[in-house]
Formats: C-alpha cells, structure tokens, sequence
C-alpha cells in the first residue's frame, strides 16, 4: 500500500489577500506509474505581487519515508510573459482512434489504488468507470494527480461532469508539468459560474496568461458535463471548450517532456466534486 504523502504548507500576507502557493514533496510509488498531488491554496482569483523570502529546507525521516519540510513564498508575477496570439496552431485537430486513452476502470495509470487518496484537503478515488476528486472545506486549496505519459505534440482531450459546485469553484487539466513534486506547469481551468483561466506557476510565481472570463460554451453549475482540450503545437497552445476554440497562447516555459492530469480547487462548496470520466490524447508532428 502506498504511503500516505505528507504535505507541509507555508503562507505569507500579501497585498490584500493571502496566497499560499505550492510546495514541494516528495511521493514513492511500487509498480505504477509515477504521480504527484499537490495542494495550493488560492483564496484569491487574481495573481497578487509578493516578494521573495527565504527557503528553509529541513529534511527528516519517518518509517523510511522522507519528508521534506519546505518554507518560501515566491514572487508572484503581475505580468504575464507568454505572447496571447490570433493565428491558430498549425496544426489541425486530429481525428480516428486516440493514441493513448484511460478508461479510468482503475487508477493504475495515476498511482492510485483501491483504497484512494485522501491527504485532508482533497480526496481521489476510482468510482465506477471515473476518476472522482472532492476538494473538502471550500478554502481554495488545489489538488491534482499527475500521469508518466509525456507526449511531445499533442491534442489532450478530457471529459468532466461536475457534481456539486457552485461559483468560483474550479477544475481542469495541468500540462506540461516538469516534473513531479514542484507544482510547475500550465493550468487550463473552469469555475462552476462559467468562466475559464490559462494560468502558469514557475519559479516566479503564478501569473494568468489569459482568460478569467465568462464563456458561452461553458456548461455551468452541478451536474454539467464539459469537454476541455488543449492542442500543443511546439510553444503554441490552443484552448477549446466543449470543441470551441476559446484562446490561444504562445509561450516556452516548459518544454519537454511534460507531464498531465486533472487538478481541482474548490473555493465555495465544503466539499466539492468533479469527476474525470474521459481522457485520452493524440500524437501530433
């Protein structure tokens, strides 16, 4: 049986608002594929500006598991440094049988056994044919669960249903993830009141590179079910909505490889679900 992974967080005041953001952990897994979940918690829907304070790192042991206890707030950066674009990625949405799916009967894929994950804040399990994550306490923490699939170019199709969620409350997919422990990668999110957001978190921080508006093609509120897809194209990234396009951006933080999964974080409801019930993707050029 897995370990329980530990999670050590740290906050900081920032102007208005706190922000705890993610810190790094460390996870051992036998026999599947390599995961991560991390938890930040984001009380606010804006990027604030902070600055840096020093890392105290302090590592300790307990029955042959490391524990790595971390305290740094990085800077937040108010300005985001990817190029939002108008021309459409090269290439073309592709079409035929997928190269990679998950029928998520088990969770062997996502290191996650019969008796799931539960760390506090969010919970993941396999439910009947579905990947279920149910964020507890409403106070914004984030939680996701990594894959080892790591494919070059790519169009990466999923498939949620909300269950109970309202408002602020959001889901998605991270991309592009470096590794497994830092947090690092591409956000492409969906709040229960119908808004979408393409965020990024690296070494300076988390920083919006677009979105935070309403859209149509959002299907909103409990018991929704929603398609969101992202088409990578070298730095390129095409975001779509229930196969709408709905932005593009360019940006070469993170190349490759990278990693992907669902991530949720819920702001509103005490405990709020979503349920990944589809997800598979297609090699591009």
């Amino acid at each position: 049986m897995p370990k329980r992974i530990i999670f050590f967080m740290s906050s900081m005041i920032l102007i208005l608002s706190a922000c705890n953001l993610p810190l790094n952990t460390q996870a051992t897994e036998e026999n599947v594929d390599l995961i991560a979940t991390q938890v930040a918690n984001l009380l606010t829907l804006t990027p604030q500006i902070g600055s840096p304070e020093p890392i105290s790192m302090q590592p300790t042991a307990e029955e042959n598991n490391p524990i790595l206890t971390i305290t740094a707030v990085p800077e937040v950066s108010s300005t985001p440094t990817a190029t939002l674009t108008t021309t459409p990625t090269p290439a073309g949405i592709p079409t035929g049988p997928a190269n990679w799916s998950d029928p998520l009967n088990n969770g062997s894929r996502f290191g996650i056994d019969s008796t799931g994950y539960d760390d506090g804040n969010t919970i993941i399990q396999i439910d009947d044919g579905a990947m279920e994550l149910t964020s507890l306490g409403g106070n914004g923490w984030r939680g996701w669960r990594l894959t080892s699939q790591n494919p070059n170019n790519y169009y990466l199709k999923s498939e949620f249903k909300t269950e109970t969620c309202a408002g602020s409350d959001q889901y998605g997919m991270i991309v592009q993830a470096p590794n497994f422990d830092s947090g690092y990668g591409y956000y492409f999110g969906l709040t229960c009141d119908g808004r979408f957001s393409i965020q990024k978190w690296d070494n300076n921080g988390l920083s919006t590179l677009a979105g935070w508006e309403q859209n149509t093609s959002i299907n909103s509120g409990s018991n929704q079910t929603n398609t969101i897809s992202i088409l990578k194209s070298g730095n390129r990234y095409e975001y779509f909505i229930n196969e709408v396009s709905v932005a593009n951006v360019e940006d070469s933080t993170f190349g490759n490889p990278g990693y992907f999964g669902p991530f949720i974080s819920g702001l509103v409801t005490y405990e709020f679900n979503i349920r990944l019930e589809e997800i598979n993707y297609w090699n591009l050029p």
